[in-house]
Order: C-alpha cells, then structure tokens, then sequence
C-alpha cells in the first residue's frame, strides 16, 4: 500500500508539474490572471517550486532550444552534463562523477536536483523577489504532508517516504546541442532537428501524464499554442517536415529514455577521457 501511495503521490506531482507548464505559458484557460494563479497553486502545493521562477527560465529556453550560452536548461552543471561541451574545465573529481553520471542520474541526481530547487533555488528567489502567494503555496504543501504522513508515520519515515516519492516524480530526456557560435540555424529547425515528440503510448496514457507535452515539435513551433491542440496539428506539421525534407522525430518514451542515457554514458566517458 506504502508503495501504490508513493507511485500515485508521484504521477500526481509529474501532473502538477506538466499543468503548471502550460498556466506558465499562458494557454491553460486563456486568462493570463487565471493561468498564472493556477501555475502558483500547481507547481508551490503540486511540486513545491516556483512558477515565476520557472518562467523566467523558461521564457529563455524557448528563445533558442538547446543552444548553447544561450538555452539556460543546459546549465546543469555540478550535477549533470548532456553535453561534453558544458564539461571542458571540470576537475579530476567533477570529471569522475560526470564518468558515472548515466548511473548517478536515475539513482541519486534528480533527487539532488529536485531538492535543490525546492529548498534552495526556488525559495531564494522567492525571498528575494517577495512573492508570498507562492511561499503560502510551498508553506500549504508542507502542511498537507505533515498532516497526512508525518502525523502517521513520524518524522524520519516521513522523510525518507518524501525523499523517495520527490525522487520517483523526477524524470528528463534530452538531444543535441547547438553550437554557440551558430547563426544558421532557424525558428523551425530548433524545434524540429533538436527536440523530438514521444508517442502517446497504450491509451494514450503518455499524452495524458504529459499533458501532451510528448509532442515537443509542435509546441515549440507554438509555445502559446493550448496543449490539447498539439495531437490535432501533429500530421499537418509532419507533412511539412516531410515536404522539406526535415526528420519529424517521434518516438517511444523507452526509446526516449534509452536515448538520454546513451547520451549520458557517451558524455560521461567524453568529459572523463578528454
């Protein structure tokens, strides 16, 4: 029962964290009042972060998708590295942990990441930037926990019981990079050569539990596009691809995964052999 709860806990606050994604964006009700007081309650009690805080980041990786210097997703660093190219002055021991990072990500890193954000990061800026709405949020979050879990299982179970559903919600695939030199490529190719859509799956479940964030082509074409409309789209932006003669990249969510940690492992032994 413990762990049906902790699975259902977490693809509750992966909901929490792909709905806030599009209040971030402006196109969940249309009403940017309404988005941006949804996006607050969804991801401070959802997932215990900040939604202002999110979109600045955003706003900028949207700008140009993996490019580096530029797409601020990409600045993962002491934790993780997609690419060798963020890696080139690592020490002897960063470069050791960069080596076994294609291990280290599922096991230990998105926890660290996790927390990082929701204890540290999030909470500085929204100290800093005197958002209350949000810190009540985040405050709200901790109080349901406390009074669902820590008053049943004590403190250090509650702990480690947090400790493991903040680690089964965190999860991330990535592609390849854009030099940062780069002036050639444009709009359309940022959203199609270097992201890529991950099939909705049995029952569609994938488009449901990413709130059809799986198709990442269209919505970077449309970022302000509602994301129900992305699966209407698809096969008209996959015939313009084709008529192009652009790859329309889709594939499974284990495809997708395999992907990100082959490319870890080839980054890892890049950064620690080079």
């Amino acid at each position: 029962q413990i762990i049906l709860g902790l699975v259902l806990m977490s693809i509750a606050q992966g909901r929490c964290g792909w709905l806030m994604h599009e209040g971030g964006h402006y196109s969940l009700t249309g009403n940017i009042t309404v988005d941006r007081g949804l996006q607050i309650v969804l991801y401070g009690v959802g997932c215990g972060m900040s939604g202002s805080w999110w979109r600045i980041q955003h706003n900028k990786h949207h700008a140009m998708p993996q490019k580096l210097g530029h797409d601020v997703d990409l600045n993962t660093l002491p934790l993780v590295a997609f690419t060798e190219k963020v890696a080139k002055k690592c020490g002897v021991a960063q470069k050791t942990w960069i080596r076994l990072q294609s291990v280290m990500f599922p096991m230990i890193t998105t926890l660290l990441v996790a927390l990082g954000w929701q204890y540290y990061l999030h909470i500085r800026h929204i100290i800093r930037a005197k958002n209350w709405p949000e810190l009540g949020s985040i405050i709200v979050r901790h109080v349901i926990w406390t009074a669902l879990v820590t008053t049943h299982f004590g403190l250090w179970h509650s702990v480690l019981l947090f400790l493991a559903y903040d680690w089964l919600a965190s999860n991330s695939y990535s592609l390849d990079v854009v030099p940062k030199e780069d002036t050639k490529v444009d709009w359309v190719r940022y959203a199609g050569v270097y992201t890529m859509n991950v099939h909705p799956g049995p029952l569609k479940f994938i488009s449901w539990w990413m709130a059809f964030l799986n198709f990442q082509i269209e919505h970077h074409l449309y970022p302000s596009m509602p994301q129900y409309r992305h699966p209407i789209i698809s096969p008209r932006v996959k015939a313009l691809f084709e008529k192009h003669g652009l790859k329309y990249d889709q594939r499974s969510y284990g495809e997708a995964m395999a992907a990100t940690f082959r490319n870890l492992h080839k980054v890892g032994n890049d950064v620690f052999l080079g």
